[in-house]
């Protein structure tokens, strides 16, 4: 007599939901040492993101988004509500330090990051297959400038310049999504948290 092979929907019951699985073991918030690690992250997001507002732009909100290099390393190995805090201590505290939260800048920052996490959040953890850490930067870059240009929209009268704006905005994301994720993609390799992305 041998034993009954088990079907693969048992397999799949038994084992649980792929995302949960990754959920379960990524770090927990709660402890010391991811704290810590957090903390270090969002200071470096800071600094980075300051750095940037002191660089000469073109146009006064438009920054390289170099500081999004760190949300996104932060969302691969520690989720979206990391990723969420991290992310607001970086628009906060930036701004804070630039003088630029009474200015529609940091309206355009906020709006525009936290916009790019939901959907980076969306395609990394609820989508089969996920996101590649490239894609996931290069689709969040995208979503950053192209919330920043509609409220841009919103706030001016819509012209054919802003139009065009639109356009040139839409590259530039997909040309710095694609250096963020590049970078972002070789850290979560070398610092161990490619356990984490792989499973997601």
């Amino acid at each position: 007599m041998t034993a009954s092979r088990p079907e693969v929907g048992d397999l799949i019951g038994r084992a649980g939901p792929l995302s949960e699985r990754v959920r379960s073991k990524r770090p927990h918030l709660t402890s010391g040492r991811t704290m810590s690690r957090l903390a270090l992250l969002a200071a470096c997001a800071v600094a980075v993101y300051v750095f940037e507002g002191l660089l000469p732009m073109p146009i006064p909100w438009a920054r390289l988004g170099l500081s999004n290099v760190v949300i996104v390393v932060c969302l691969f190995g520690y989720g979206l509500e990391a990723a969420f805090l991290v992310n607001l201590v970086r628009i906060v505290s930036g701004n804070l330090l630039l003088g630029l939260v009474a200015s529609p800048a940091f309206l355009f920052s906020a709006a525009g990051s936290m916009a790019a996490l939901l959907v980076m959040g969306t395609v990394r953890w609820k989508l089969v297959p996920p996101f590649s850490v490239l894609g996931t930067s290069l689709l969040g870059a995208v979503t950053n400038n192209l919330v920043q240009v509609l409220i841009f929209f919103a706030l001016f009268a819509p012209s054919a310049a802003s139009t065009d704006l639109l356009g040139v905005f839409i590259l530039l994301g997909v040309g710095v999504g694609s250096l963020t994720g590049a970078i972002a993609g070789r850290i979560v390799d070398k610092v161990g948290l490619a356990r984490y992305s792989a499973l997601g």
